[in-house]
């Protein structure tokens, strides 16, 4: 064998051999994906086998049970011995079928959507019942509003037209105070109470008199108030000092006192309980000069007295009279005071009442023959699907304007304010399982069932009724089985899929066995070819050598 021909057969073996391998690899990264493949299979048959449907159970005229796919006609339309259901998206709306979509929607009231379902009687055959009047709601919506604007003009007692401003006397007086609460040696406490009590009245009455010469009212006895406190008289002093006497020690209380009933008469012609009459002519300073002579008088005569006394009682009548009437009003204070003016206020108010508005006397309800259910239970759950889409009233809201309905009508007016309460689905989704096993496990939708036991929700229109929220899982005509028909199916693919994966891995091992033989017989010419080209170069080296 030529060199050249040796070289390009070495290259030739060399190439395959490279093909070999590299085929061997991908053969073997093959075999590695069926591995995958089989792995998946495994775990699609086990999610098949463990998968289970929702079916609902129902129960026939005879009480006999039995079950079907849950979807929403199954749950929805109405049978005999029945739970009803709703399904409620996440809007609160009810989703209903087509048809029940379709009567409501086409419905204006009550009794056209139970008609639709031929669940009403002729009107012949009907009963009659009491129904709201219309004309009742309209009165008294009427009174209500000039009921209220009548109210708003109701005469406040706060307007300022009420209320006059005029000038009164108090009987606060700090002056009046400080003198009733008796000097530092409770002087007048002691007119009042004490043993002694003629004395002390001279020595409050002499506080009330400055210094000076003094004469009865008669003209016919005068007398002198004098600041020689050792005077023998001890009447006629007058203290100096605050630390000596005055009203709680203050002198200046005394001489402020003094000051204001100076020239000041005395209350005016008036029967007290102290039996004193004066006509107002004379001044408060000559009844304390009158009644301080009487008293000293009383005093040199029968030295000293104590309440009790028939003479002292005389005295001290004279003096509870100056001093709580006379001293009382001339000491006290003016002020401004808010006076009500109450029969101007009286007479705004009865003229006011006599504009009231007189109540509407309507009739709530009227006499109406109604046509009656044919079917009370299949009645009774059309009745609680319109409420559920329509709200508490028999009547879509604005009925009564439509003109069908002239103005003798005798109807309910509606006062439902409930739009968009509900939403149709349409049948596809309605008759599909899929669907709505997806949806409920998934929340896209909850589910609503009728309560009879539950007390009915105010405004929901119904009698001893609810639509009560509730988990679908939770509800006993909903059960969960193993889907075997989906089982056996997942089996059939499952084994078809081994068997396919199976042959191709045989036919993977066969070509490697046939990759393997042909990679022994050429690695063995390889080793031939490059055995015999070594010799070739071995010989040539030798001859040229």
């Amino acid at each position: 064998m030529g060199m050249a021909a040796g070289q390009a057969r070495l290259l030739t073996i060399t190439a395959r051999l490279n093909h070999n391998e590299l085929r061997t690899m991908q053969l073997s990264n093959a075999k590695i994906r069926l591995a995958d493949q089989t792995e998946k299979v495994g775990e699609d048959y086990i999610n098949a086998l463990n998968e289970s449907q929702l079916m609902y159970s129902t129960y026939d005229a005879n009480g006999n049970q039995s079950y079907e796919r849950l979807t929403g006609t199954s749950l929805t339309y109405y049978g005999p011995l029945k739970n009803q259901y709703g399904l409620v998206n996440a809007a609160g709306q009810i989703m209903v079928s087509e048809l029940d979509g379709k009567n409501f929607e086409e419905s204006d009231n009550l009794e056209e959507f139970l008609d639709k379902y031929g669940l009403l009687g002729s009107l012949d055959q009907g009963k009659v019942v009491q129904v709201k009047n219309p004309a009742y709601d309209v009165a008294w919506d009427e009174y209500n509003k000039k009921y209220q604007e009548w109210k708003a003009q109701e005469p406040n007692k706060e307007d300022e037209k009420y209320w006059d401003i005029e000038t009164q006397i108090t009987q606060n007086s700090e002056l009046y105070d400080k003198f009733v609460s008796g000097t530092d040696s409770g002087c007048w406490s002691s007119v009042m109470n004490d043993s002694k009590a003629l004395y002390h009245l001279g020595d409050v009455l002499s506080h009330l008199l400055d210094v000076g010469s003094y004469t009865t009212s008669d003209g016919k006895n005068s007398f002198e108030i004098k600041e020689d406190l050792n005077n023998a008289n001890p009447f006629y002093h007058w203290w100096t000092t605050g630390g000596s006497g005055g009203v709680n020690g203050n002198a200046q209380t005394m001489a402020e006192i003094r000051e204001k009933l100076d020239g000041m008469n005395c209350c005016g012609k008036q029967e007290d309980e102290y039996h004193q009459n004066c006509d107002g002519t004379e001044t408060i300073t000559q009844k304390v000069v009158d009644l301080l002579w009487d008293s000293q008088e009383l005093y040199n005569s029968k030295g000293d007295l104590a309440p009790g006394d028939p003479e002292y009682d005389a005295i001290l009548d004279r003096a509870k009279h100056l001093v709580f009437y006379d001293l009382k009003y001339a000491l006290a204070e003016e002020v401004p005071v808010k006076v009500f003016k109450q029969d101007e206020y009286d007479a705004d108010v009865a003229a006011w009442e006599a504009t009231k508005p007189q109540q509407p006397e309507v009739e709530p309800y009227l006499s109406k023959k109604v046509r009656q259910l044919t079917d009370e239970d299949k009645g009774q759950w059309y009745v609680n699907l319109w409420h559920r889409m329509n709200g508490e009233s028999d009547y879509k809201s604005g009925y009564m304007k439509l003109d069908k309905y002239d103005e003798n009508f005798d109807g309910w007016i509606s006062d439902s304010k409930v739009n968009e309460n509900y939403t149709i689905l349409e049948d596809g989704l309605m008759n599909s399982p899929e669907w709505l096993q997806f949806a409920l496990e998934h929340g896209v939708i909850t589910l609503e069932k009728v309560e009879f036991s539950a007390p009915s929700v105010e405004g929901d229109g119904l009698t001893d009724v609810q639509w009560v929220s509730t988990i679908y899982s939770s509800v006993t005509d909903i059960v969960e089985q193993k889907d075997e028909t989906a089982a056996t199916k997942a089996e059939i693919i499952y084994e078809q899929r081994m068997r396919e994966i199976e042959a191709k891995d045989k036919e993977y091992d066969n070509q490697m066995k046939l990759l393997d033989t042909e990679h022994n017989a050429l690695q063995t010419q390889f080793d031939s070819v490059k055995g015999t080209i070594e010799k070739n170069v071995e010989r040539t080296f030798k001859a040229f050598s």
